[in-house]
């Protein structure tokens, strides 16, 4: 009796040992809307540097070549290396495009940050890293599109920030490949002049928005305000004129942002510089990079700031055309996928997330390196109690608020719950209650408590 014949392999869930062109599959790495993320070597050398090998679900993905005709152009310490691309074949025939990239161990910037008390310097050293790496794909006239913490690893072996994830980038000449009143990246991080536009032609079937670097630093902007402060910028409600034109006069920023003692002051007025509403003063990503490699700094105060610092109008909780400015919990270290290597998921971020709403092509590529899979038991002495605060934990101002609005208030402290396994967030310093985890919120500046165990990278 013939035995059945193997299911065709899927692009999405290939196992180890799969070959695709010159590299052999060691395990799944992470994946996105249209592509998956695996973990590579050479396919005669099992002990040659790995890589990370971006293979399209779909045929034919034009998302594919564009990526790599951007990247093929942009070299830069913080931007991963075009290892090669090719196509792969499926048992039915259809061909898949695959793009081979410079294998980056690292932890998303978010979590690292988490990790350990963040010093000015750090700070400093990490965005003048990314400002590079902006300024090298700006000066080809080509925009990112997608910068966010979620894309920029911090490498462990040097501590070096790169940014991740060319999917959505843009350049001169490249095919558009979102419709019409179509817009890449995550919804927190657009630009004001992007949300206006928006407003401006809703309803229009035809207006396509011209994305420039003056968006890709805003985002930047809104990455070291996350960074800094725990907390996401707001837009002011917009308004419109006699005229019917739109208009954002201010961006509401976090109180810890404009007045916390812990925030460095050249770090503060460079973050209110790059969010500001003009794109024109927001300056340019090589005027930046310089600034934050000189010993001073970013001395100059951005323009308006005073404005900046008035509270006043209500925030934009509604905007016809769906503007959702939602704050929440954020994605799970691409760690925890990598503990199934043989098991491939292609998980969309979670409605409630705050880095919900982009598409992304490897926003998890190449995060960890293979490590041993978890038994997903709750570890020893971690009991289903309401937990203690923390030495230096926020505590509920006097109207019962917590900085941000994300959190939840657990015995007297403000707790922010994270989708970590029993044990990563034991690792991390957490506590579990009723089955979900909640990492105590510590302003930076203060002293995080020590966990149970010597910390180890997610």
């Amino acid at each position: 009796m013939d035995s059945p014949s193997p299911l065709p392999l899927h692009p999405g869930v290939l196992p180890p040992g799969t070959e695709v062109g010159a590299w052999r599959i060691q395990g799944w790495a992470g994946g996105g809307a249209h592509g998956a993320v695996y973990r590579a070597v050479p396919r005669h050398d099992e002990h040659g540097w790995p890589v990370a090998l971006k293979l399209a679900l779909l045929p034919e993905d034009p998302r594919f070549a564009r990526e790599a005709a951007l990247l093929s152009g942009c070299h830069d310490p913080s931007i991963p290396r075009l290892v090669e691309q090719g196509c792969w074949e499926s048992a039915s025939g259809t061909r898949h495009p695959f793009l081979v990239l410079q294998w980056v161990d690292g932890t998303p910037l978010y979590a690292q940050a988490r990790l350990h008390p963040l010093e000015p310097a750090r700070v400093r050293r990490w965005l003048g890293q990314l400002a590079q790496a902006l300024a090298i794909v700006h000066a080809r006239g080509a925009v990112h599109r997608d910068l966010k913490g979620d894309n920029v690893l911090v490498r462990r072996s040097d501590d070096r920030a790169l940014l991740m994830d060319f999917g959505s980038g843009l350049y001169p000449g490249a095919a558009p490949l979102t419709p019409a009143m179509g817009f890449a990246g995550t919804p927190l991080y657009r630009s004001p002049q992007a949300w206006l536009f928006e407003l401006q032609h809703h309803g229009g079937t035809t207006a396509r928005y011209q994305p420039c670097a003056a968006d890709d630093l805003y985002a930047l902007g809104v990455t070291a305000c996350r960074l800094l402060t725990g907390e996401y910028p707001e837009l002011y409600e917009p308004f419109r004129d006699e005229e019917g034109t739109w208009h954002v006069e201010r961006v509401r920023m976090p109180r810890a942002l404009v007045s916390g003692s812990w925030v460095e002051p050249s770090l503060r007025n460079l973050t209110l510089r790059l969010l500001s509403v003009p794109p024109e003063q927001r300056g340019s990503a090589a005027q930046l990079a310089r600034e934050l490699a000189s010993p001073e700094g970013s001395s100059r105060r951005p323009s308006g700031s005073r404005a900046l610092r008035r509270r006043a109008g209500r925030w934009l909780t509604a905007v016809a055309v769906g503007l959702a400015l939602a704050v929440g919990v954020g994605r799970t270290v691409a760690h925890e996928l990598l503990e199934r290597p043989s098991v491939a998921r292609t998980e969309p971020a979670r409605p409630g997330s705050a880095e919900a709403g982009t598409s992304g092509l490897g926003e998890d590529a190449a995060r960890t390196s293979l490590d041993k899979p978890s038994s997903g038991a709750p570890p020893e002495g971690m009991k289903d109690a309401l937990p203690e605060p923390q030495p230096g934990q926020a505590r509920p101002d006097e109207k019962g608020r917590c900085p941000s609005k994300a959190m939840v208030i657990l015995n007297g402290g403000c707790w922010t719950p994270i989708s970590w396994e029993p044990e990563k967030c034991q690792e991390l310093g957490g506590k579990m209650f009723k089955g979900v985890c909640y990492e105590p919120f510590i302003p930076l500046g203060r002293k995080h408590p020590p966990t149970s165990e010597p910390v180890k990278n997610p």
